[in-house]
């Protein structure tokens, strides 16, 4: 597991050891990626297993959940068989896995990079005070939800950038516009240099990174 841009380069570091064993790839890549690696690894009659994990740290049961598919999968479930990572098998076909991680990443990511967006533009607008009256009209506790949606994704945006690219690589492979996914990874890679830092932003400081311009390429966070 790495950041899903860097992906193919670890398996090609990975090849390059002359290894001979199992070969799981969890990432959060496209499935075309994950089929381009399972085919590196076939030449080398490496067992492949593509995999997409949803859900955080697994730290206690049953709120983590590793989704497997290849002709492999079980031995690779079965290494997590006594911790609290839950897996479940969905096929045999590589990239399987991958492409259900990316629908559902499409939305829980995608949507809260959306939220950082219109925060940016109302703000932007000077209509953002108004915007959270008419959201808390509407359900009283969204504006502090979208709120902390923007606040909290900081952490963890500069990986989020290359994920959102491969939503809309997944997406454009089959035909379904990949924009609002792009976009997407730009929201992200305007908060990239939140990277590291020890306590959650404030919002303002959120909207200031958000309106401060385009920010990093991918490769760079």
């Amino acid at each position: 597991m790495c950041p899903p841009h860097t992906a193919e380069e670890v398996a090609q570091q990975v090849l390059a050891h002359s290894f001979k064993g199992l070969y799981a790839d969890v990432n959060a890549i496209s499935p075309q990626r994950a089929i381009r690696i399972g085919e590196a690894m076939a030449e080398r009659e490496i067992a492949f297993v593509d995999g997409g994990i949803i859900g955080g740290p697994a730290w206690e049961a049953n709120t983590t959940l590793l989704y497997l598919s290849g002709s492999a999968a079980q031995k690779v479930a079965n290494c997590f068989s006594a911790g609290p990572l839950q897996t479940e098998i969905i096929g045999e076909r590589i990239g399987k896995a991958s492409a259900l991680k990316m629908c559902y990443a499409a939305y829980a990511k995608g949507t809260t990079a959306l939220l950082c967006a219109i925060l940016g533009a109302a703000e932007a607008l000077d209509v953002r005070e108004e915007l959270e009256r008419q959201w808390s009209r509407d359900d009283s506790d969204f504006a502090e939800q979208a709120a902390q949606r923007a606040r909290r994704v900081t952490a963890k945006a500069w990986r989020f950038v290359g994920e959102m690219e491969e939503v809309a690589a997944t997406f454009a492979a089959v035909g379904m516009p990949g924009g609002f996914h792009s976009a997407a990874a730009d929201m992200y890679r305007r908060m990239a240099d939140f990277k590291g830092r020890a306590t959650t932003p404030s919002l303002s400081e959120v909207l200031t990174a958000l309106l401060g311009g385009e920010g990093k390429d991918s490769a760079d966070c």
